[in-house]
């Protein structure tokens, strides 16, 4: 997997306002004191959801600052490269429900998936699946069983998807997994073989499982 180089960055650091360098929005200095995750195959997560990462994705998310997308999602597809992880068919943004999309103005995964999609030079399916009901913010679950409940048959894929052997779901917060263990089960229903999970950021205590 290579990660390329993007075209046109943008002039300041989203985090300290200096020159950007080879990640779109951040400077040089910034970028290397980035600690990432130990490197682990499945499901991926690049990094900590601590400061700054967890700053810019509550920037991207809340507050609208879309160039933090580009910069995460660019952070996630070098990280991708350096675990030398497996290149799927297409990618896969967890969908938000429409109330939830018109409220935000956009989704989240979606925004970050597209610089992936660009960078890994795979199709981006933003509409293979929908979400079809709506559900409680899974931050404010704390157990497992009810992050479970809260999401099951929220998804509905909307079309058969077995020309796409593998396919990675894309989110930017991976916690105990019950959202993409839901999505990756109507996506193998549709006719996807093996379901990769990407997310920006998890845990850093160790908590991630894999629910695939």
């Amino acid at each position: 997997m290579r990660a390329g180089a993007v075209a046109c960055l943008p002039d300041a650091c989203l985090l300290c306002d200096a020159p950007a360098g080879r990640v779109p929005n951040l400077c040089a200095a910034c970028a290397t004191d980035l600690v990432r995750l130990p490197p682990q195959r499945q499901p991926f997560v690049a990094y900590p959801y601590t400061p700054p990462i967890s700053t810019l994705i509550h920037w991207m998310k809340f507050d609208a600052r879309l160039p933090a997308a580009l910069t995460l999602g660019t952070l996630m597809a070098h990280a991708l490269a350096e675990t030398q992880a497996a290149i799927p068919d297409a990618l896969v943004p967890v969908p938000l429900h429409p109330h939830r999309l018109r409220a935000r103005g956009f989704n989240q995964a979606l925004e970050l998936a597209r610089p992936l999609a660009t960078l890994l030079k795979r199709p981006l399916l933003a509409r293979a699946c929908a979400r079809v009901r709506a559900t409680r913010p899974q931050s404010t679950l704390q157990a497992t069983s009810a992050r479970r409940g809260n999401v099951k048959g929220a998804f509905r894929a909307c079309r058969r998807l077995q020309g796409y052997p593998t396919i990675a779901i894309v989110d930017d917060v991976l916690t105990t997994g019950s959202t993409v263990a839901e999505l990756g089960r109507v996506l193998r229903r549709a006719g996807v073989r093996r379901v990769l999970v990407w997310a920006c950021a998890g845990p850093s205590g160790g908590a991630l499982r894999r629910r695939d």
